[in-house]
C-alpha cells in the first residue's frame, strides 16, 4: 500500500512538473516580449549599448513602456540579444512577496538552487530564475533560452569553416 501511494505521488509530481514546463515554454518570455524574436520588433524597447562580446547588445524599455507587473512597479528591464535575437530578459523590481506567489501560480513550484541562492523554473525552451539581491531590496527575474547556445555554436563553426576555406 505504501509503495503504491509513493508511486502515485511520484507520478503526480512528475505530471505537475511537466505541466509547469509546458506553460513556461508556451509563454516563451516576459509579457509580450518573446525569446528568440527580434528586439527591433518591439517598439517598447530601445537600443542601449553593444556588449563586449561580438554580435551581442542590450536593449532597455522605452520611457513609459512596461512599467508594472500587475501593481508591482518594474525598476529595470534589460533585454539581451545575439545578432538581434533575444536570448535573455532581465526584469528587476523592489521587494515584493506577491511576485513569487504569482510565478508559483503561473508555473508551479520552483526548484531552489542552494549554491546560487535562486529559485528556478525550467522548460524545454525557456528557463526562469528568481532571486533576491541587495539584501532583499531588489528582486530579479531572468528569462533565458538554452537554444541560443546552439545558434552561437553553429555561427562559430561557420566562421571556422569560412576561415579554413580561405586558405
Amino acid at each position: 500500500m505504501l509503495r503504491t501511494l509513493l508511486l502515485v505521488s511520484l507520478f503526480v509530481t512528475s505530471f505537475a512538473l511537466q505541466a509547469q514546463n509546458k506553460e513556461l515554454d508556451k509563454r516563451n518570455g516576459f509579457k509580450n516580449i518573446k525569446l528568440l524574436s527580434k528586439a527591433t520588433d518591439y517598439p517598447e524597447l530601445k537600443f542601449n549599448k553593444n556588449q563586449e562580446e561580438e554580435d551581442k547588445a542590450v536593449y532597455i524599455r522605452s520611457s513609459g513602456a512596461l512599467q508594472k507587473i500587475g501593481t508591482i512597479p518594474i525598476k529595470e528591464l534589460n533585454v539581451y540579444t545575439y545578432k538581434g535575437l533575444i536570448y535573455r530578459i532581465e526584469v528587476s523590481t523592489g521587494k515584493n512577496t506577491t511576485l513569487y506567489k504569482g510565478l508559483t501560480k503561473a508555473y508551479g513550484k520552483a526548484e531552489f538552487a542552494v549554491v546560487s541562492n535562486v529559485y528556478v523554473w525550467k522548460g524545454e525552451k525557456v528557463a526562469l530564475t528568481f532571486a533576491s539581491q541587495k539584501g532583499g531590496k531588489r528582486v530579479v527575474m531572468n528569462y533565458t533560452t538554452p537554444l541560443i547556445k546552439d545558434i552561437i555554436k553553429q555561427d562559430e563553426e561557420q566562421k571556422l569553416k569560412d576561415l579554413s576555406d580561405d586558405f
